[in-house]
């Protein structure tokens, strides 16, 4: 009996050995990984930069060799063998993301984000590179990354009514919103125009808003009161955040039968004791750029539906740049 305790007790230990953690390889050396400091993209105003929380993903001849989290946007530090890796990073991500689950870099790109894990003060952000280890001068290592989600903006509101009889009624902006929004997105790229799906559960305000608490802070602004005349414009500007629809205009349908259509940003008016409605179509979308209105001219009245055009109800000024969002300050570096 007593042999077989002393078998018993040596199998155990021989079994917790198994649970240690290894040591380091011969040649490891500390690297330290970042998504902050001079060279991010992840620039902009306001929180849309802000780096609440980021996993870093280190993969080796194809496959996880390393991971780790940050809470905030504190640098990670992993002690890594000499070889080259692929280092991927993903910001604010969603409680659920377990950098485990993600077995090879493919994996990862194509995994899918929903619109709904971003906030404006918390936008999803996704970026890798290649690192060889060991590091010149042991230097951070920065990853830069960029937003999942484009930006839809509009500064200027305005009215001109050439009908004397119409610009005497008042009118008033009760809400500023994106429709037909596409409602997922992947880590490494966006979509094409063949796999955008035309299933009505893919899409945000199908054909005018629909409120939906996960995404409406993104959407939309609506339950405004804001009164605009010939002298007195609206310019306090408006931000929403979308998720890329690359369909062409030749692909665009404004029937009222659902089916996949573009992103248009709406303008609910009252005029008199009536809500009209202004609709424009935004161009092509990609990730982490801009498309700014810079001015919206109300110049008749509109549609009473929100998926429908009234010609030349309103006149548009579109900024002539789409590019990245522009690096308005640089997020400091925290390690």
């Amino acid at each position: 009996m007593k042999a077989n305790r002393t078998a018993l007790l040596g199998v155990l230990l021989l079994l917790g050995g198994c649970h240690r953690a290894a040591p380091p390889a011969p040649g490891s050396v500390e690297v330290v990984f970042s998504v902050l400091g001079e060279t991010t993209r992840t620039t902009g105003t306001g929180g849309e930069a802000a780096v609440d929380g980021w996993a870093l993903l280190l993969y080796r001849d194809g496959r996880l060799a390393e991971a780790g989290t940050s809470s905030s946007g504190s640098a990670i530090r992993k002690t890594l063998p000499p070889g080259d890796y692929t280092a991927c990073a993903v910001v604010n991500p969603p409680a659920s993301f377990d950098p485990a689950g993600f077995a090879t870099p493919d994996a990862l790109a194509g995994s899918e984000s929903a619109l709904g894990d971003n906030a404006p003060g918390r936008l999803v952000m996704a970026g890798r590179r290649s690192v060889a280890v060991p590091v010149p001068d042991g230097s951070v290592q920065r990853i830069g990354v960029d937003r999942l989600v484009c930006k839809a903006g509009l500064r200027k509101v305005s009215v001109q009514f050439a009908d004397p009889a119409l610009a005497a009624r008042p009118f008033r902006l009760r809400g500023i919103y994106l429709t037909n929004c596409y409602g997922k997105s992947r880590y490494g790229s966006d979509w094409t125009v063949e796999e955008i799906l035309p299933d009505a559960s893919a899409w945000h305000n199908r054909m005018g808003f629909r409120s939906d608490a996960g995404v409406d802070a993104l959407l939309s602004e609506t339950g405004l009161d804001i009164p605009v005349t010939a002298d007195r414009p609206h310019t306090q500007e408006h931000s929403f955040y979308f998720y890329p629809n690359p369909l062409p205009a030749s692909l665009d349908t404004r029937s009222g039968t659902w089916t996949r259509r573009r992103t248009r940003l709406v303008l609910e008016a009252q005029i008199g004791d009536r809500t009209y409605y202004y609709s424009v179509t935004l161009p092509e979308s990609q990730r982490n750029k801009t498309y700014l209105i810079e001015e919206a001219v109300i110049r008749n009245l509109g549609s009473l539906d929100p998926e429908k055009d009234e010609p030349g109800a309103v006149d548009v000024t579109f900024s002539t740049s789409t590019d990245d969002w522009s690096p308005d300050y640089q997020v400091t570096e925290t390690t």
